[in-house]
């Protein structure tokens, strides 16, 4: 309990500083523990700072603790920005072989896809949202493709969107689930979507491959399958 309260501790008194220049780690006094904030992965979501995969290192054995914690703020026009609680320091889950990056992708037809996220729903689970961009958003994209899908981390037992769904026993680990929440074929406005016959609500499936990110289609017609009947292959551009 000593341990965790000073974790707590050094990782508000971290967050004050908020990533300034020059910033190393610091020794939290009375303990063995160091915090590395610098290596942290920093995402806004509204008025909270999540903070994901923190090392805490024990400077005597070396051994590292990766943590997740999310920080609320409030705000008035004369204080400006205040803290008001932290929700939440817990142990960072491994990295799955699902773990995937966010970024721009393009399809062999030259389609932009923006992969954005992480954002933390709770500490053992991100959403991240995929959507078509076009040249408006990068002189690199051609056409816009108006599909978009949300994919959540983790197994797909227990997913918030898709858990329901009678075919989650049966669904592989080597992908992050979620589902399409919009696609518009080339009939009725859109460019070469990643598949004109993938359709809302349809269950996919993504994982990273180097720079390449893989969607898988797991529904037809209706039904869910166990594995792909298609699957579309994006490559990460590099700006």
């Amino acid at each position: 309990m000593m341990k965790t309260k000073a974790i707590i501790s050094a990782l508000s008194v971290g967050l004050a500083c908020f990533l300034p220049t020059g910033l190393s780690a610091e020794v939290i006094p009375g303990t063995n523990l160091s915090v590395h904030f610098e290596s942290g992965n920093v995402v806004g979501s509204g008025r909270n700072i999540n903070m994901h995969r923190v090392p805490v290192v024990d400077v005597n054995t070396g051994q590292t603790t990766l943590f997740d914690v999310a920080f609320r703020f409030t705000f008035n026009p004369t204080d400006g920005f205040i803290f008001e609680q932290i929700s939440s320091v817990t142990p960072s889950p491994p990295v799955p072989v699902t773990n995937i990056t966010p970024g721009l992708y393009k399809s062999q037809g030259g389609i932009c896809y923006l992969l954005e996220g992480p954002s933390m729903i709770d500490a053992n689970r991100s959403l991240y949202t995929i959507r078509g961009v076009d040249r408006n958003f990068s002189a690199n994209c051609g056409g816009l493709d108006r599909f978009a899908a949300s994919i959540v981390s983790g197994p797909a037992s227990g997913h918030p969107d898709i858990g329901s769904r009678e075919i989650v026993p049966s669904l592989v680990d080597n992908y992050v689930y979620g589902f399409i929440s919009e696609n518009t074929d080339v009939e009725s406005g859109g460019f070469s979507p990643i598949n004109r016959n993938w359709d809302q609500n349809e269950l996919i499936g993504v994982r990273q491959s180097g720079d390449q990110l893989i969607i898988g289609l797991f529904s037809d017609n209706g039904a869910d399958f166990k594995d792909p009947v298609e699957t579309a292959i994006l490559t990460k551009v590099v700006e």
